[in-house]
């Protein structure tokens, strides 16, 4: 109940205040800085490859020592994985430097050799120093104390953006703004290891001998996640390159102010599904696999309602509020913005089996990631050329329906479940449709019968608040009222929750 609660309110705080930073980097120092910054954070991705994905895999690694209260193993383990990330850092360094080198081909701008260089350098030092406190990270995430995290990371970041605007507001530029980020980063590295030698002491009890077998271990399980990192990076960070290459940062600064609220929602919602990884976690521990397969068809149902809601709720909402945030000038088409709902819908969509794969420990299907990361990548670049920032997000959209929605949710049945494809197909062909049943209604409501993208497009700034207030809370009570007539997965899962409460 404190990972939820810190979560949402540090959720909500940080995603707010992301949007205010933007806002006064842009109307500070224009749409091609603007551009670039994002550039950097998504170039950032590449570098982050350099984890392997060790978290996912190391966190799962944690769940049976913390059961077992096997102190001297949780220690080895963490110490293995500290000696990891010590070398992760190294390597980041090591590329950043020689990505730096790349940034006159990448950067199809007019911007000047220090605002070229100096941010990308430091926030290469950022992302590597982050990486100091990632086994304190991954150890509270598996002992279910999430909620320190979410306070840590919530202050450093709310205090950065604070810092950042102020930076912004006097003038300072964009590389004060970015040395800031180091800044933050070393606060957070200072509280993480002061709470973890507070309430873990027993670290240092460490058994030399198992050490390196334990490190095996993680590089076993880091093959299997490395590829899914992969396919992450080639998903959600090449299309910025791509933009940026094929169309310049004034695309760049349109598309990715469209991307944020998408990853606002993304990001809200991983932080709310972040602590059923480990309550999961241990729930197929106690449980078994028959009653954690039950539990996942009523997350996907929940899941699946949220996804459809918010996708449409993005649709019709979305040109309104970059309107009102940075101006005409960024508001893209029409026909993008459905494009880009449907990549709202898989992007949350997707949440419930990512959850349970990190539950199961299941990372088995690495196929799979390399043909999302492959398909995204080939479609985008060729579809780019005939159709600008529109082939660049149907080329997600092939990925995302192809693995995503279709590919992944089969596996984790069939190979981690050990369930037949009738189950699949029943389970998923019933949420699938109801997801549509309800988009459909919604646009029936709000489109068709009240009109409501003309009245929220058409707002002022107050009005459009109140509009949106309005087509959250409906939408949401249609949607909830369809799935509760249409899934008794859902309904079990309400019913559930409630009696919990009472």
């Amino acid at each position: 109940m404190k990972s939820f609660k810190y979560g949402i309110i540090f959720s909500i705080l940080i995603m707010l205040m992301t949007f205010w930073v933007r806002k006064v980097f842009f109307d500070t120092l224009g749409t091609e800085l603007t551009g670039y910054y994002l550039l950097i954070n998504q170039m950032l991705g590449f570098l982050n490859l350099a984890e392997l994905g060790l978290g996912t895999a190391s966190t799962y690694l944690l769940f049976k020592p913390l059961s077992d209260n096997d102190n001297v193993k949780l220690a080895t383990t963490i110490q293995a994985i500290k000696k990891i990330y010590s070398i992760i850092q190294k390597v980041i360094f090591g590329f950043g430097i020689l990505i730096a080198a790349l940034l006159p081909f990448i950067v199809k701008s007019q911007i000047d050799i220090y605002h070229l260089y100096i941010p990308w350098l430091l926030f290469v030092s950022s992302t590597a120093l982050s990486y100091s406190y990632s086994a304190e990270s991954i150890l509270l995430t598996a002992d279910q104390k999430v909620y320190y995290i979410r306070i840590i990371n919530g202050f450093g970041r709310v205090l950065c953006f604070l810092l950042q605007i102020i930076a912004l507001k006097v003038s300072f530029g964009f590389i004060t703004f970015s040395i800031l980020e180091v800044v933050s980063v070393l606060l957070q590295l200072f509280v993480f290891k002061k709470l973890i030698k507070q309430n873990y002491s027993f670290l240092s009890n460490i058994d030399t001998g198992k050490l390196q077998g334990i490190q095996k271990k993680i590089f076993l399980e880091v093959k299997k996640t490395f590829i899914h990192k992969i396919s992450g990076v080639l998903i959600f960070n090449t299309d910025y390159i791509i933009v940026s290459i094929f169309l310049g940062l004034a695309f760049v600064t349109s598309y990715s102010s469209y991307v944020m609220l998408l990853q606002a929602m993304s990001f809200l919602i991983t932080t709310l599904s972040v602590p059923l990884n480990s309550a999961l976690g241990h729930h197929l521990q106690e449980k078994g696999n028959d009653a954690t397969v039950i539990k996942f068809m009523q997350i996907n149902s929940i899941f699946m309602c949220i996804s459809s809601i918010l996708a449409f709720c993005y649709y019709i909402a979305s040109s309104g509020l970059i309107f009102h945030w940075l101006g005409k000038t960024v508001v893209l088409p029409q026909l993008t913005v459905v494009l880009l709902a449907i990549n709202c819908f898989c992007l949350i969509a997707r949440t419930s089996v990512d959850i349970f794969k990190v539950a199961y420990g299941y990372m088995s299907d690495t196929h799979l990631p390399i043909l999302e990361g492959g398909l995204n990548l080939l479609f985008s670049l060729i579809l780019v050329q005939f159709l600008g920032i529109n082939g660049v997000i149907i080329g997600t959209i092939i990925s995302n329906i192809c693995v995503i929605m279709i590919a992944r949710p089969y596996y984790l049945f069939n190979k981690a479940f050990k369930k037949n494809n009738s189950e699949f197909i029943i389970h998923h062909g019933s949420v699938w449709f109801l997801s549509a049943l309800n988009v459909f209604i919604l646009y029936l409501i709000f489109i068709k019968y009240m009109n409501f993208m003309d009245a929220i497009q058409k707002s002022s700034f107050g009005e459009f608040i109140i509009n949106c207030t309005i087509l959250g809370i409906l939408s949401s009570f249609i949607g909830g009222l369809i799935f509760i007539i249409g899934s008794n997965d859902f309904r079990t899962f309400i019913k559930q929750q409630l009696l919990i409460r009472l």
